[in-house]
């Protein structure tokens, strides 16, 4: 009797140590997301379509993946080409404000995605920008 009680209580013993090996390794938190910052070198400055206006920007992308900066930098003049093609078909009243900006954002991070075959760009960012 008292060997079947205390292979009982060394079962419950495990069972317990178990569940809480389980629980514990199963519930670590996810790491966070990692990101970093690629500039396609110096500012862009071109025409806008249709008036006398120009446009100055300095552009950063932001990507989740480390190893895709390599690629950005091999494509870089690919990018800078479709940045400033993107630029000079604008007019003023296409970018003005909050939503012409998001606008642009968007195209840009479309188009640059096309060029390295991935949808890798998280976001794109205006660090400076000025129509005149």
């Amino acid at each position: 009797m008292k060997k079947n009680m205390l292979i009982i209580i060394l079962i419950v013993i495990i069972i317990a140590l178990g569940a809480y090996f389980f629980y514990f390794s199963n519930n670590s938190k996810p790491k966070p997301v990692e990101y970093y910052n690629y500039s396609p070198g110096k500012e862009f400055v071109t025409n806008l379509k249709g008036d006398n206006k120009f446009i100055r920007a300095v552009i950063e992308f932001q990507v989740t993946d480390k190893t895709l900066l390599d690629s950005l930098q091999k494509e870089n003049p690919k990018i800078r080409d479709v940045i400033i093609q993107i630029l000079r078909n604008k007019s003023s009243d296409e970018i003005d404000g909050a939503q012409g900006q998001l606008k642009l954002q968007n195209e840009i991070k479309t188009e640059v995605n096309k060029i390295i075959g991935s949808d890798k760009i998280k976001n794109v960012y205006f660090d400076d920008f000025i129509v005149q």
